[in-house]
């Protein structure tokens, strides 16, 4: 084991030492004012397509060329890619949990959510690193709706309830579901008992149940990536949604077989799936397209996962 013993250094060290490695900065003091607001090491992940490969080994030199810019503007594509993608995600789970409030309340009631009976039985599963716990979606619900009750005072909506109603003591599904996070409505989608309550809300969306439950869990992930700013535009997805093989009804990738699933390009493609149902005038594409066609001069989209011929797909035309 090799102990870590590199020296922190001020903001002008910084850009003295990724001048010495080759990359060209045009204004210093720029330079550093960029790296006092985006840390060295956050924009080191978008150095890595300019520096130096030496027997499939990355070398902390940059390649012939290489500007500040150019590293900064693959910042700023990934930034507005994650806007781009949480906008769209965020219409997606509104309708997701629309679907899921209005068929269980009209099947079950308007507290289905407190009627263990509609989900399935606890089980025991176990953890890659070979311990076992119990996965149980009925108390794990239960328990984030009792501390988004004790905890959350600023939903006027619960305070009437709580206010108002002495019993049940919860809300019902149509408040208890909107304090829920998307990670709840993917937990709730997969604890569901009875086939019947998933296909309903699957088909909604134009999915089998298995598709659906595997794009929340992806989407889930993928929204969580967005909201605390990771990088995206290269990523190897940890979470790899389920293939669509085709749809009856809407849009959908001519040779889904030949798209790599653990890419940005494979997200892509499911949120524009679902917003085909969601909100079938959505910008989505269009914006997509203008920022790729911005940013061209960095951008290797085979890195994102997408085909050569992806603009003829009839879902992109």
């Amino acid at each position: 084991m090799v102990r870590y013993n590199k020296p922190p250094l001020n903001y002008s060290e910084q850009v003295k030492l990724l001048e010495s490695r080759g990359l060209i900065i045009g204004n210093k003091k720029k330079a550093e004012r960029l790296l006092a607001n985006i840390s060295y090491y956050r924009l080191s992940a978008y150095m890595l397509p300019y520096k130096v490969c030496m027997n499939g080994f990355i070398q902390d030199l940059f390649k012939d060329g290489t500007t500040l810019d150019m590293v900064y503007d693959l910042y700023k594509f990934d930034r507005k890619l994650r806007l781009l993608l949480f906008d769209a995600i965020e219409r997606i789970e509104v309708a997701i949990r629309t679907q899921i409030v209005t068929q269980l309340s009209l099947k079950y009631g308007s507290h289905w959510q407190d009627n263990r009976s509609i989900f399935r039985e606890p089980r025991q599963c176990r953890r890659r690193n070979g311990t076992t716990f119990t996965d149980d979606v009925f108390s794990d619900i239960q328990e984030h709706i009792q501390d988004r009750l004790r905890n959350d005072r600023s939903e006027t909506f619960i305070q009437h309830y709580r206010e108002t109603y002495s019993e049940p003591t919860n809300p019902p599904s149509w408040m208890s579901v909107e304090i829920m996070y998307f990670n709840q409505l993917s937990r709730i989608c997969d604890g569901l008992k009875r086939r019947a309550d998933i296909v309903g809300i699957a088909k909604y969306f134009s999915l089998p149940p298995k598709e659906f439950q595997s794009w929340l869990h992806a989407l889930n992930f993928i929204r969580n990536l967005c909201a605390h700013h990771a990088r995206l535009w290269n990523r190897d997805m940890n979470i790899v949604p389920e293939k669509l093989e085709f749809s009856r009804t809407l849009t959908w990738i001519s040779n889904p077989d030949t798209v790599r699933r653990n890419k940005v390009y494979y997200t892509l493609c499911m949120v524009n799936y679902f917003l085909q149902t969601v909100t079938p005038c959505s910008m989505f594409r269009k914006r997509l397209k203008v920022l790729l066609q911005q940013y061209a001069a960095v951008l290797d989209l085979s890195s994102m996962g997408f085909p050569e011929d992806w603009e003829n797909e009839e879902m992109w035309k």
